[in-house]
């Protein structure tokens, strides 16, 4: 019960049993990101120009906090979308449940022979009634 819920939420904690293994391939992924290498490549573009005194070191602390700001805005920008989209999806598959759970209470109403309850639960094991002869 405990591994289903996890998959559920794709949350790992550092004592959960194969947090490392995603821990290192999430560093591996991280580290051959585009993302990564233009955030490294634009640290050390920026600050050799301020070293050789081509910027100043205001320019560079609001360029480099823009390029970081921006990238990181994105991703999370990003990842709330994905969460939104994972969350329209259970909702979907919730709302085909009630509505097929609706149908049954319908035909309970209309005095169909169902076997279910008018609350839209099946009836489970219930015997045939016997006819007195």
């Amino acid at each position: 019960m405990e591994e289903n819920n996890q998959e559920q939420n794709d949350e790992l904690f550092v004592g959960d049993k194969g947090f490392w293994g995603c821990w290192g391939a999430k560093l591996l992924f991280t580290l051959i990101s585009v993302k990564f290498w233009g955030l490294a490549a634009s640290i050390w573009i920026s600050t050799s120009l301020l070293r050789d005194d081509h910027i100043t070191n205001e320019q560079w602390m609001v360029f480099n906090t823009t390029l970081w700001g921006l990238i990181f805005g994105m991703k999370e920008v990003f990842r709330i979308s994905q969460g939104k989209d994972k969350r329209e999806r259970q909702l979907v598959k919730q709302i085909a449940k009630d509505e097929e759970r609706l149908k049954k209470i319908e035909m309970y109403a209309q005095g169909e022979k169902t076997a279910f309850t008018k609350e839209g639960f099946e009836i489970v094991g219930a015997e045939p009634e016997m006819k007195e002869a």
